[in-house]
C-alpha cells in the first residue's frame, strides 16, 4: 500500500463536515455497523452495487423501475488502506436511488446513485460544477457510487421517507428472511400496468373472494348464488377434510383467470377517496357509470370494509401493500409467516381429491386477507375468535398437485341464521364446525409462536 494512499485517507477520515453532514471512519465491521446503527437506528437495510456477472463492456443502459431509497442515509466510502476502512458520511436533502442497468452484452446490474439536492455549501472549485456548467445550489447534483460503495437506509419506524418507499423494498424490510407470495408478488406495481382496463364479465364475478368467510347478518349470499354454484365445493364439515375426499374447486382452473390488478403505493391509495359517502366521486375517477358491473362491484367492496364486524371479530381493509402489511404487524408483531394456497400448473379440470399425507393445522390465531374486486389491489382482512387454518394437499383428477387453505369456523353462533352455510350444510348457527376453502389469491397471516 502506498504511504500517499493511506495519509490521503487519514486527511479525509480527519477532515471538517461540510453544513450539514455528518462524517465518521470506521476500521472495524463492529464499528461499521454500530454507528450506522447510533444514527439511524435499527431498521435499516444495507444497499449495495450489484453486477450479474463480470463484464468487460463498460457501455450500458438506464431500465425501467428506477428506485427512490429514501432520503435518511449514511453513504459509505470504501478507503485506500492495508486493512478496511469506510468512510461513512451523511448529508442534509440527499437521495438515494437503487438504478437498473443493461448492459450492450444483456449483463443486467443495479447501481446506487446519490443526488444531492443542495450542493450551496460544496467548494465552487469542485470539478462537477465545472463538468455540468452549473454552479453551487443551483440544482441538484447526482453521481453514481462506485462498486465497493455501501449505503444504509432507514426502512421502517417514523420517518416520512419511509412512506415513500417501493412496496417490495417495504417488504423485506419487514421479512428480511421470507420471500413475497405470488399472490402478492405479481401485483407490483409496473410500468405498462395501465394499459389493461380492469373489466367485470360475468354478474357473478361482483361477488368476493370475502363474501364466502362473511358472517355479517346483513351481507350473507342470495339464493340466486347458491343456485349457480352448488357444484362447487363452498363449505364443508371440519371431519370432510380426511385423505381421498373429492372436493370441485374452480379457481385452480384456466377459465377462472381474471383481470389483474396491481397494488397502488400507499402514498397514491391513501390520496385516493375510499368510502360509500364519495362513492359519485369515486366513480368519476374512473369514469365508471353508476349501473355498469364494474361500479356495482366497487360499492360492494366498499360496502364490506365498512360492514359492522361480529362478536369476536377485527377487521381492516388495505388499499396497498404497505398497509396490509404493517396492519398485520400491528396485530400479531413481525414473528409471523403469511400463507397462500398454490397450484403447480393451471388445470382445465376442477375436480380434486386431499392427498394420502394429509392436512396440517396451521394454526388457530390469524388474520385471513380476501382479494376483494376493485379497480387496483383491495384487501379485506380480518380476525375471528375460534377459527383454524389448515393447509389442505390435493391431487387432480389428471394428477395436478396443489395446496389449498381452508378455514373452519368453530362457532358461528353469532352468524346470521340465513347465511347460505347454513342452507348448503342444512344445519344451524353455533351447532357445528363450519370450513370453507379459502380462493386462490387470500392470504392467511400466522403467528409463529402458535402456529403448528
Amino acid at each position: 500500500m502506498e504511504a500517499n494512499d493511506m495519509e490521503q485517507t487519514i486527511n479525509v477520515c480527519e477532515r471538517e463536515g461540510l453544513r450539514g453532514e455528518e462524517i465518521f471512519c470506521a476500521t472495524s465491521f463492529e464499528s461499521f455497523v454500530d454507528s450506522s446503527v447510533s444514527k439511524l437506528g435499527k431498521n435499516i437495510q444495507l444497499l449495495a452495487n450489484e453486477l450479474a456477472k463480470e463484464t468487460n463492456n463498460p457501455v450500458f443502459t438506464i431500465g425501467r423501475g428506477i428506485q427512490n431509497m429514501g432520503e435518511e442515509e449514511l453513504v459509505c466510502h470504501k478507503m485506500s488502506y492495508p486493512y478496511a476502512v469506510f468512510l461513512c458520511h451523511s448529508i442534509d436533502s440527499t437521495v438515494v436511488y437503487k438504478v437498473p442497468l443493461v448492459g450492450m452484452d444483456g449483463t443486467k446490474a443495479k447501481a446506487l446513485v446519490i443526488c444531492h439536492k443542495d450542493t450551496s455549501a460544496w467548494s465552487r472549485n469542485h470539478p462537477v460544477f465545472e463538468i455540468l456548467k452549473v454552479k453551487p445550489g443551483t440544482v441538484p447534483i447526482c453521481h453514481f457510487a462506485v462498486r465497493d460503495t455501501l449505503a444504509w437506509l432507514a426502512v421502517c419506524g417514523v420517518s416520512h421517507a419511509s412512506a415513500d418507499l417501493p412496496a417490495e423494498v417495504h417488504w423485506k424490510s419487514v421479512f428480511p428472511h421470507t420471500p413475497m407470495p405470488k399472490a402478492l408478488k405479481h401485483r407490483l406495481l409496473q410500468p405498462a400496468a395501465g394499459n389493461k382496463p380492469w373489466v367485470v364479465t360475468r354478474k357473478e364475478d361482483s361477488i368476493n373472494d370475502g363474501d364466502y368467510g362473511n358472517a355479517d347478518p346483513s351481507m350473507g349470499f342470495g339464493r340466486g348464488s347458491i343456485i349457480s354454484r352448488t357444484n362447487i365445493t363452498m363449505y364443508f364439515f371440519e371431519n370432510d377434510l380426511y385423505p381421498g375426499k373429492k372436493v370441485k374447486l374452480e379457481y385452480f382452473s384456466k377459465a377462472k383467470a381474471r383481470n389483474e390488478v396491481p397494488f397502488l403505493s400507499r402514498r397514491v391509495a391513501e390520496s385516493i377517496p375510499f368510502s360509500s359517502d364519495e362513492f359519485p366521486g369515486i366513480l368519476k375517477l374512473f369514469s365508471l357509470k353508476p349501473e355498469s358491473r364494474e361500479a356495482k362491484a366497487m360499492n360492494r367492496t366498499i360496502a364490506m370494509c365498512e360492514r359492522r364486524v361480529i362478536e369476536g371479530e377485527d377487521m381492516y381493509c388495505a388499499t396497498s401493500l404497505e398497509s396490509l402489511v404493517d396492519l398485520s404487524v400491528w396485530k400479531f408483531g413481525n414473528d409471523i409467516q403469511v400463507l397462500s394456497s398454490e397450484v403447480e400448473k393451471e388445470t382445465e379440470n376442477q375436480d380434486f381429491s386431499v392427498a394420502n399425507e394429509g392436512t396440517i393445522l396451521m394454526g388457530e390465531k390469524d388474520i385471513v386477507c380476501h382479494k376483494m374486486k376493485y379497480p387496483y389491489a383491495v384487501f379485506l382482512c380480518h380476525s375471528l375468535d375460534k377459527t383454524a387454518v389448515y393447509r389442505v394437499p390435493l391431487v387432480g383428477k389428471h394428477g395436478t398437485k396443489a395446496n389449498a387453505l381452508a378455514v373452519c369456523h368453530r362457532d358461528t353462533s353469532a352468524w346470521n341464521p340465513n347465511h347460505i352455510a347454513f342452507l348448503l350444510l342444512k344445519v344451524k348457527p353455533g351447532s357445528v364446525p363450519i370450513c370453507h376453502f379459502l380462493m386462490r389469491e387470500s392470504l392467511v397471516w400466522v403467528p409463529n409462536r402458535f402456529a403448528h
